[in-house]
């Protein structure tokens, strides 16, 4: 990793992998596409100041326009050149560091996949070896978000987010919920959010414990009826076949509470051109596994124990 270091304490358990943030704060700012523009149109328009985003659409600061350079508030000097190239490299979100850019992704050769933050008009995407890992095209990922948890609300009680990704569903559902347990297997995956602002709350929010390891592995030493609800928004199934079985499906109803719901992310790979419908085969699965009363819901299926 190079991108650039935070500041943050982690406590990491060597039994349970458990990450808990102590203090996090973001000393580094990032910029996208979206602010490069908004910066080279002030300069064409010439303006001396503008407030556009430092944190990728979370709040306005003010930059400093002088010739040819963009003043950012550390006294960092940015040339006009080099937003041009942010520009043309729209897909990728650029750490602003030692008076130049550097993209936030990530190359490892232990996965042999690669990470990349992608700017949105709202929050980040997750990109792994150029799959997304939210709906973009006809929505924002936080609004995918929003869908996938007002499609089991109310959310309450202990929730299990199966596959954490950048964070979002977990923290939206920390909101109301009494607890949520994430996990994320994938080291790359908890460092990529780590330079995410709009994941800090997860690693600031004190009903959130993010566990580095399988949930496939570790579902299995859970007590029965341990949750209220559960969010389960795995890979597509040709990068994790294991979190769409039978076998895993049983142990979800497992630790599901008496009349606890489920949210099963699917997606549709595969429909248009192989006629596969994931979505019903992992229907069918559901119902074997013990599911009732389930239905389709935003790229996916609801269920209850």
């Amino acid at each position: 990793m190079a991108f650039g270091m935070s500041e943050g304490i982690f406590l990491l358990s060597l039994a349970g992998k458990v990450y808990k943030q102590i203090t996090f704060t973001f000393k580094y700012m990032i910029i996208s596409q979206y602010q490069a523009s908004q910066l080279l149109d002030a300069k064409k328009k010439g303006l001396k100041f503008i407030d556009t985003s430092l944190d990728l659409n979370l709040s306005a600061t003010k930059i400093k326009i002088e010739g040819n350079y963009f003043i950012f508030p550390d006294n960092q000097k940015i040339e006009e050149l080099q937003l041009k190239k942010v520009i043309k490299g729209n897909t990728s979100c650029f750490l602003v560091e030692n008076n130049s850019f550097i993209k936030i992704q990530l190359f490892s050769e232990q996965t042999d996949k690669f990470y990349k933050l992608v700017p949105t008009q709202d929050a980040p995407t997750l990109e792994i070896s150029g799959i997304r890992m939210h709906v973009t095209k006809e929505m924002t990922p936080m609004e995918d978000t929003k869908n996938k948890i007002e499609s089991i609300a109310p959310v309450k009680g202990i929730v299990l987010d199966t596959c954490m990704g950048l964070g979002y569903t977990a923290i939206l559902a920390s909101k109301t919920a009494d607890s949520v347990m994430t996990f994320e297997k994938d080291e790359n995956v908890i460092e990529i959010a780590k330079f995410n602002p709009w994941s800090k709350e997860l690693f600031d929010n004190k009903k959130i414990n993010i566990l580095n390891s399988s949930i496939f592995n570790q579902i299995k030493v859970f007590k029965n009826n341990m949750f209220d609800v559960i969010i389960h928004d795995p890979p597509r199934l040709s990068l994790a076949t294991e979190l769409y079985s039978l076998d895993f499906y049983k142990q979800i109803f497992r630790v599901l509470k008496k009349g606890g719901k489920l949210y099963h992310y699917t997606g549709s790979p595969g429909s248009r051109f192989r006629k596969i419908d994931l979505a019903k085969n992992v229907g069918k699965r559901l119902r074997l596994a013990g599911f009732k009363e389930i239905e389709k819901s935003h790229y996916g299926l609801t269920a209850k124990k």
